[in-house]
């Protein structure tokens, strides 16, 4: 081996060896980048790297094959790394598309051309091995006269290299026009500015060395050979992936710190969480929240006491709590009012008001509740009721009244009777304890639901059970309400409260029924709870003083006297 050479041919075979590591470093952050980010941007930058890689390792071995005289290997080599460059008409190509950063028509027009570069690669190396001498000939040395020996092991290029180069040169034109309108789309910051510059450089370099194999001439230091190409397609490298690395730790950082932001926003909220269950677990009233279908999500130690839940949870929904409360009929109708009360809510997602009643766990005794309901619906079209519950409380202004008389004409509405009896007993708390004036709520609730069921709209004991046991009792109250024969009837009560009584006249429209008759069937039945007819005739006998219904039976007055 003869080294006696200038240093212009030692920096020829250094120059391709620092571009084959420099390179290689690049395909190996490219691999880490996609097995940790899974980015096509990650995954097709591997295979451009790769393939620069190996075109720059073949392009080194050609030099050093050349500098030992091995020139039957350097030809193989040549062959091999041109062989390589041909698959940049599909890997540099489907990179620059992925560098947009966004699906847009000018990428998917360049990743067609990059799939029709493969299969022009892929032709070009079958033909290629079957006829070698029409790409680069593996016997005869090439014939461009290069002037270190680093380039007397190329071996003679064919018209398929030809062919390939002006296709690549059509790729190159397409990467300029990509660098450009990636320039324009993302408003030329730093990162389009790296990578576009690593284009030009590649672009630059390959038009360089088209220039001498096909002309014998350089643009620039035409006496210093050496793979321009290489050069071009590690600086691209090394430059996009400073650009890549660039945005990725600054990617990094705006992570960093959005999470300690997160981080901060979940401490307070973990801490408002804790005031707020602190502040919860002590209020005075039930405090909770109910799902979609008005099952327990969460709730306070009020609310386990209320409605005998436990700590563990329960599977019971509000409706069904609350509906247990009165007889078997009676808790069917409560149940149904209930539920329309929150189908309401969730039609109008308003709040709701209503009153109803439990049994106290302690004396097992009826206790009013008054709710109070709001609708409320999540980000993520979650909806919630976040509701309140507490004890009726009495109105400083009933202390006051003395006597007091209303006439009342009440439409065929079931759902509205709770208001109407609310306002009718609130003043009997101060002439008995609250536990007998929720009674006499409860029996002049009965009242009125005969008066509308049984009398206005005519409905019979049969009619009324089937639709409870079907859940469609409200339902099959509004049809009887739009019946001609019946929406125009009303339920009149006239109402006198004195310091020694107070008394009830409820009056319908319907045809009436034989009070005498019902009385004697129920006082003849040994369980009166269990029968299907009279219950609230019942239930009123016992709760009031007097009980007197007219002749027709459609009209009743209920007197309590007050104990003195």
């Amino acid at each position: 081996m003869n080294w006696d050479y200038s240093l212009f041919d030692a920096v020829q075979l250094m120059i391709p060896i620092f571009c084959f590591f420099l390179t290689f470093a690049v395909v190996i952050i490219y691999l880490f980048l996609y097995g940790n980010f899974q980015k096509r941007i990650y995954s097709t930058g591997f295979l451009f790297s790769l393939t620069a890689m190996f075109f720059v390792l073949f392009e080194s071995l050609v030099i050093i094959c050349g500098w030992l005289g091995l020139y039957e290997s350097g030809r193989i080599f040549h062959f091999v790394g041109q062989m390589t460059a041909s698959y940049f008409m599909y890997t540099i190509l489907l990179f620059s598309s992925a560098l947009m950063d966004r699906d847009n028509l000018f990428s998917r027009i360049v990743q067609k051309i990059a799939y029709i570069g493969l299969g022009v690669a892929v032709v070009l190396t079958i033909v290629s091995l079957i006829k070698p001498a029409l790409f680069i000939s593996l016997t005869q040395a090439g014939e461009y006269g290069y002037l270190t020996p680093g380039n007397f092991a190329r071996g003679k290029e064919g018209i398929l290299l030809s062919l390939r180069d002006l296709f690549m040169g059509f790729c190159i034109l397409v990467l300029i026009f990509m660098s450009i309108i990636s320039l324009v789309i993302n408003r030329v910051d730093v990162k389009t500015i790296l990578i576009a510059s690593g284009n030009f450089f590649a672009t630059f370099s390959a038009i360089d060395d088209l220039v001498f194999f096909h002309f014998g001439r350089n643009f620039y230091l035409n006496n210093f050979r050496y793979s321009r190409l290489s050069v071009g397609l590690s600086l691209m490298s090394f430059v996009i992936m400073i650009a890549i690395l660039t945005d990725y730790i600054m990617t990094q950082n705006q992570l960093v710190l959005t999470h300690d932001v997160l981080q901060s926003t979940h401490n307070r909220l973990k801490l408002s969480e804790q005031k707020y269950r602190r502040l919860a677990e002590g209020a005075d009233q039930a405090v909770f929240s109910l799902s979609s279908d008005y099952r327990f999500i969460s709730y306070n130690k009020k609310a386990r006491f209320y409605f005998h839940l436990s700590k563990d949870g329960v599977n019971a929904s509000l409706p069904d709590i609350l509906g247990n409360a009165g007889g078997r009929e009676t808790k069917g109708v409560s149940r149904q009012i209930i539920l329309e009360q929150l189908r309401n809510l969730s039609r109008d997602m308003k709040s709701v008001r209503f009153h109803s009643i439990m049994n106290d766990l302690r004396t097992g005794e009826p206790e009013e509740l008054e709710f109070h309901i709001d609708y409320f619906e999540t980000d993520d079209g979650e909806v919630e009721y976040i509701c309140r519950a507490e004890r009726m409380k009495a109105n400083r202004l009933i202390r006051c009244i003395e006597q007091e008389k209303l006439q009342l004409s009440l439409e065929n509405y079931i759902i509205a009777i709770d208001d109407v009896t609310t306002r009718l007993t609130s003043a009997l708390n101060k002439y008995m304890d609250s536990g007998s004036a929720l009674m006499i709520k409860m029996g002049l609730q009965e009242i009125i639901i005969n008066a509308i069921e049984h009398g206005n709209l005519n409905i019979t004991f049969e009619e009324k059970s089937r639709a409870l046991n079907e859940n469609r009792y409200l339902d099959f109250i509004r049809e009887r309400q739009m019946d001609s024969r019946y929406k125009d009837r009303m339920v009149r009560i006239n109402y006198v409260l004195n310091k020694d009584a107070v008394q009830y006249m409820v009056t319908d429209e319907g045809r009436g029924f034989d009070f005498n008759a019902t009385m004697r069937m129920v006082d003849s039945s040994v369980e009166q709870d269990f029968l299907p007819h009279g219950r609230g005739i019942n239930m009123s006998r016992v709760l009031f003083d007097k009980v007197k219904y007219n002749s027709k039976g459609n009209q009743v007055l209920l007197v309590k006297k007050f104990e003195k």
